[in-house]
């Protein structure tokens, strides 16, 4: 068998190296440091999701979840996604298939077998490795030659202790082998640790019917969406308790406890302990943390979601999910969302092999997804409804940040349907429970203002891939939305809440892309905008009116801020709904109409095609004065500082610099464009100065 000749390959590879030719380990490294920096690099995968074996940097995962490591250096992924399979990469860079390959539930061996969303990942001493086949709601193990036996859970979501044959799990994503060979569960939806001991008699060992926060023994303890499990050399158990975002502890005595010295995380997923203690756990926001047995926890190496190689906060990660140690100071880290392998390591330990780099830059395929046209998310499908909203609209008291997509107006308790077939992917894919903001993501589709899993009297669509938590007076108190559950188009998700319209992201969280060049179904927009007679405003560096006129000529001088103040409107719009921009940009031309020097060609220095995560995009784009009524303001107003830039997400600063011109008169031109290619021009006479003038 092909997959078992390669693995005896890899065997006798690492047998015959000498310590420091492989890419996992040094010779003889230095002591590491208390407070060692983490840097990070591409092990595997060439950027792009999918699924195909060979050379470390040709490979491709589809969403590599899990990993664990062997002691000779041989990796095992959890590839979740189209991939469905477990993975291996040996020390000396080769990615096969062990086992799976399609989405299913049937033991076997190799490639017969299936899984479905396979998640974490774990050896059990004696050569096979442990999954938590999250949407099969069941404990795989997989042999040393790749064949797949089912440990328990017979596919049916639920919650029961007894013989293997007999348990079952809601949604299981984490796994890890304890010192006495029984496997641990963190059997997610259930909010409880289950233990599968070795003669297969399944048990709790802590959690309660309702997710929650509590400490105690038993079943007194609480927990909310737990999805990773660590055993440390003493025997304590460690949970990426991911709902609460922090790490709990288990002792040998069943007592649950949350370590005061651990750092909050935003959602904890993965979790691993050293021979010394260092605990250390992904976030899935972009960061791997490290948490010394006594001290204060730091972030080791990430700072944000996306893409990155680098030294502690300069790398940056796209949901990290599995963490794995190959030895002190080498971790091993499943970028899930970049559908990457990365190693982060203390320099020192790096190795002399140098690991793979990606042939492209991750980034969300949105070339496939526009093969489709986009459908609106209620019926009829084909619309069209009104647009309320659009992206890259000023929100907040004082828009601070950019709208992330786009509204559409829709009647409370109308439901909402998925406007792609997609899959979810991470353990908490739904929040804001009823609030006007709550909200769900499908694949690269996010939903919001919408009643999730539920119709306007808060009946269920569907028990099976929903979750329901009820608080002591069995009211509903929250609802969750499963690991590997998958959505056909057209299929209830939700329903419109008191907010009265659908808020639509595409893309991936912190970098959507604009919905309506997805070419939204029966969208029309013939309106060209709108720029009011004195819309066009010209500020100096210091933010200061230029008030000067002669001849009717606006005097400038130095550097000048041009400010846009513009809106659109849709057929099928209100009257006074205002909606933003597409692209803005300004030219300097002579009086005759013939380009300046330096502005020989007219182009956009805004254009809201995507988001990029920019923090500072809001306050760089737009003027103090803009917003919408829903944050205090008196009319919906749209300031567009269009001598700054906006470019594939990154805004930067920017004026216009009379001082490159010759004295003289002059006209400005600014124009604002809609999704379309409707455009307005409004030009403004001027006359430039020398600053000194």
């Amino acid at each position: 068998m092909m997959r078992a000749a390669l693995w005896s390959a890899a065997v006798l590879f690492v047998a015959g190296l000498a310590a420091g030719a492989g890419w996992v380990w040094s010779e003889r490294p230095p002591a590491l440091e208390p407070d060692w920096t983490g840097s990070a690099v591409v092990l595997a995968g060439d950027g792009t999701a999918g699924s195909r074996d060979g050379p470390s940097s040709r490979a491709r995962f589809s969403e590599p979840f899990g990993v664990a490591a062997a002691r000779d250096g041989t990796l095992f992924i959890a590839d979740a996604g189209d991939s469905a399979s477990i993975r291996v990469i040996t020390p000396s860079g080769v990615v096969f298939t062990l086992a799976g390959g399609a989405r299913g539930f049937a033991d076997g061996a190799g490639v017969d077998a299936r899984f479905d969303t396979p998640s974490g990942i774990a050896t059990d001493g004696r050569g096979a490795i442990v999954v938590a086949d999250t949407a099969n709601n069941a404990i795989r193990r997989v042999s040393p030659e790749g064949n797949v036996t089912t440990v328990a859970g017979d596919g049916t979501p639920g919650y029961a202790d007894g013989p293997a044959d007999q348990a079952r799990f809601n949604g299981p994503v984490g796994v890890a082998v304890d010192h006495d060979g029984r496997i641990l569960v963190a059997d997610t939806y259930n909010d409880r640790i289950r233990v599968i001991d070795p003669d297969g008699t399944v048990t709790t060992l802590a959690g309660g019917p309702q997710p929650g926060s509590a400490d105690g023994a038993g079943a007194a303890a609480r927990f909310d969406t737990p999805s990773g499990l660590a055993v440390a050399p003493d025997g304590t158990i460690l949970v990426a308790d991911t709902g609460n975002g922090t790490i709990r502890t288990i002792d040998r005595s069943g007592i649950v406890a949350t370590p005061q010295h651990i750092p909050s995380l935003v959602r904890p997923l993965g979790i691993a302990v050293s021979r010394s203690g260092e605990v250390y756990a992904t976030d899935d926001r972009g960061r791997v943390i490290a948490v010394p047995g006594e001290g204060p926890g730091r972030t080791l190496v990430g700072s944000g979601s996306g893409f990155r190689d680098g030294a502690a906060r300069d790398a940056e990660f796209r949901r990290p999910s599995g963490l794995a140690l190959l030895g002190e100071g080498q971790l091993v880290v499943t970028d899930a969302g970049n559908a990457l392998v990365r190693l982060v390591t203390e320099p020192s330990r790096a190795g002399t092999r140098p690991p793979a780099s990606p042939v492209v830059r991750p980034a969300f395929d949105a070339d496939s997804f526009r093969l489709l046209p986009l459908l609106w998310p209620v019926a009829p499908m084909d619309g069209p409804y009104e647009i309320a909203g659009t992206l890259g609209e000023a929100r907040g008291g004082k828009a601070e940040r950019l709208h992330s997509g786009i509204d559409m107006r829709i009647e409370q308790g109308t439901p909402v349907r998925a406007v792609r077939y997609g899959v979810v992917e991470s353990p908490i894919a739904a929040g804001a429970f009823g609030t006007l903001n709550e909200w769900m993501r499908v694949g690269p589709v996010t939903y919001v203002h919408v009643r999730v899993g539920r119709a306007r009297g808060d009946r269920l669509y569907d028990v099976k891939r929903f979750v329901a938590n009820h608080d002591d007076r069995g009211r509903l108190a929250g609802i969750r939305v499963k690991r590997g559950a998958r959505f056909a188009t057209g299929e209830i998700i939700a329903s419109v809440n008191p907010f009265n319209h659908v808020h639509l992201n595409v893309g991936w969280p912190g970098e959507e892309h604009n919905p309506l060049e997805f070419r939204l179904v029966n969208f029309t927009d013939t309106i060209p905008p709108t720029i009011p007679a004195n819309g066009v405003r010209l500020y100096t560096a210091a933010a200061e009116p230029f008030s000067d006129r002669v001849g009717g000529r606006v005097v400038v001088w130095g550097q000048v801020q041009v400010v846009v103040d513009a809106w659109d409107q849709a057929e099928g719009n209100r009257p006074g709904r205002r909606l933003g921009l597409y692209a803005l940009g300004y030219q300097v031309l002579h009086p005759n109409g013939q380009p300046a020097p330096g502005f020989e060609t007219a182009s956009d220095t805004i254009r809201f095609d995507r988001l990029a995560g920019d923090r500072t995009a809001a306050n760089l784009i737009f003027a103090p004065g803009s917003g919408i009524p829903f944050y205090g303001g008196r009319v919906t107003r749209f300031l567009y500082t269009v001598t700054n830039t906006l470019e594939g997400g990154i805004a930067s600063e920017g004026y216009w610099d009379t001082t490159q011109l010759p004295p003289g008169d002059y006209t400005l031109r600014a124009w604002a464009s809609d999704i379309k290619g409707n455009t307005t021009i409004r030009d403004v006479p001027v006359t430039v100065e020398p600053p000194d003038a």
